[in-house]
């Protein structure tokens, strides 16, 4: 009897510890996705280059006050994932910036998380721009890059999703 509960008390153990090793390597899988301010939109280079489906185009001369030029770029290589986004607006925003950046892979038909970042902001400007990286991509597979572009303009906040194709090396 001594001997049967020992050896269900080591399977137990065992099977406790299998458990809390894999939650430890599930949480360490997402890479916190280095971010950084630029001055401008920087186009990124290589062969495996996507574009945001909902890139807004520059409507600088526009007389509304809303979002315009925000675009994401995004470029994939054996180094990692990179990217470069941009927000903008036609009139001097109160605060206007990006926030809610997800970089994803395509696995098993579902997109997956890498990374992520909360992005940033500015104020009293009509524009922002930051890049994004992670440190590592896998050759073949497909990685996305996702975002919201925001403005507070004239007191009214305007929000637009963007995310872009999936791009691999």
């Amino acid at each position: 009897m001594k001997a049967n509960a020992k050896r269900l008390l080591a399977v137990l153990c065992g099977v406790m510890m299998l458990c809390v090793n894999g939650i430890g390597v599930l949480a360490q899988e997402e890479e916190i996705v280095k971010a950084w301010e630029v001055s401008e939109y920087q186009e990124p280079t290589g062969d495996n280059v996507a574009h945001g489906i909902y890139d807004i185009p520059d409507m600088s001369g526009a007389k509304a006050a809303t979002l315009t030029n925000c675009t994401i770029g995004i470029s994939v290589s054996a180094s990692g994932v990179s990217g470069s986004i941009t927000t903008g607006s036609t009139v001097k925003a109160s605060a206007i910036g990006i926030k809610d950046i997800r970089v994803e892979k395509y696995v098993n038909g579902k997109w997956t998380l890498v990374g992520s970042s909360a992005g940033g902001s500015t104020t009293n400007d009509n524009s922002y721009a930051m890049n994004v990286s992670t440190t590592a991509a896998q050759k073949g597979v497909q990685y996305r890059i996702s975002c919201t572009h925001y403005a507070v303009l004239e007191g009214v906040k305007h929000e637009l999703y963007n995310v872009t194709d999936g791009v691999s090396y």
